[in-house]
């Protein structure tokens, strides 16, 4: 199975939102640090006329462009895997029972995913344990009343799901 995204932005409003807040803290710690240069530097402060103040704007958008990427980048590693939690729990609802979540070695939620898996495989056996159960059921003869300890095994199979 390809493991590999292919995409960087997963999670749109999320991960716009990151960036955005990621983009604007840069901008803002960068030209706090211009305004403070400038008031504290002394008498010829820090000029910021002519090619000077070009040079900055070009480096504040590079840094702004640098840091939205990175923040895209940086939040596929969580995007990625909620959007993995979500189709995996979509197919166990529709009854695969087999289905896993695999995630990327250095995507987050790596140990949360191990127990949801652990948690996937108790109930797949709960179920086959109840398959078991009523196959057992299922061949005994028509004219055989099911004996109370076959009931009793299957009542205590399904007291093990919580229902209400």
């Amino acid at each position: 199975m390809d493991n590999r995204r292919k995409t960087v932005v997963i999670n749109s409003r999320f991960q716009y939102q990151y960036a955005l807040l990621a983009a604007a803290v840069a901008v803002l710690l960068v030209n706090l640090t211009i305004i403070a240069h400038a008031l504290l530097a002394g008498p010829p402060g820090l000029l910021l006329g002519g090619w000077n103040i070009l040079l900055v704007a070009a480096l504040e958008v590079l840094l702004i462009g640098g840091v939205w990427w990175g923040s895209l980048v940086s939040s596929n590693r969580i995007a990625g895997p909620v959007f993995v939690l979500v189709r995996q729990a979509e197919a166990l609802a529709s009854g695969d029972f087999t289905a896993r979540i695999r995630l990327r070695k250095r995507d987050v939620f790596q140990p949360e995913a191990e127990e949801i898996n652990r948690s996937f495989d108790i109930l797949q056996l709960r179920l086959q344990r109840l398959k078991h159960l009523v196959g057992e059921l299922e061949k005994l003869p028509a004219s055989e009343p099911v004996g109370p300890e076959k009931i009793a095994e299957l009542r205590a199979e399904l007291d093990q799901f919580k229902t209400t």
